[in-house]
């Protein structure tokens, strides 16, 4: 059965992770749709990289998915925490049983300032210790219990994305999608 995931993004959203997480998961088979917060389709990443989403909020708000993700990026990560139609989606997403991921600034930005997931454990960008309640000093977390997946920031979206992969698709697939890659040491590479 094939599986679903939303890849949310802002203005401001950090482009590495949201595209790397897109690129590996359509790797492992996963149909990924990336939406807009806003009604704009055009997202000027934090960069300066420009990326036409596919659909916006308000034409995904009603679809379930087996996983939404947000990327972090600090101006992206203020625009997710601010917009509360956004907050409502992660509610039901996790309310239904399905992943929540995030990483770099979304973690303490988004997750923690929400207090959408109080008993949950994260990691998160190294500067946002402070502010996640419950930190992992992790390069990618999967707290299983609440069903959420954090990490640290860009050069860690390759972790992120297997983590994912190997959650909604088994370590196997993960494996595979990994070989691919030519890892650098320190990644997981599911061997």
């Amino acid at each position: 059965m094939t599986k679903h995931a939303l890849v949310f993004l802002a203005n401001g959203c950090e482009e590495t992770e949201a595209v790397t997480t897109m690129d590996l998961l359509t790797r492992a088979g996963v149909k990924v749709t990336n939406a807009s917060i806003s009604d704009s389709r055009e997202i000027e990443c934090s960069r300066g990289v420009t990326i036409l989403a596919q659909k916006t909020l308000s034409q995904v708000k009603n679809i379930d998915y087996d996983v939404v993700i947000l990327p972090g990026g600090v101006t992206g990560a203020e625009n997710f925490r601010d917009c509360s139609a956004l907050i409502d989606k992660l509610k039901q997403t996790h309310e239904k049983g399905n992943i929540v991921a995030a990483i770099c600034a979304s973690p303490a930005m988004v997750l923690q300032y929400n207090n959408l997931f109080p008993q949950a454990y994260m990691t998160g960008y190294p500067s946002t210790k402070d502010a996640i309640k419950l930190w992992k000093d992790d390069r990618v977390y999967f707290d299983e219990k609440n069903k959420i997946i954090t990490s640290q920031g860009p050069a860690t979206s390759i972790d992120f994305a297997l983590k994912i992969i190997e959650v909604l698709l088994g370590r196997v697939t993960a494996s595979e999608v990994a070989q691919q890659l030519i890892l650098p040491t320190g990644i997981d590479c599911y061997q």
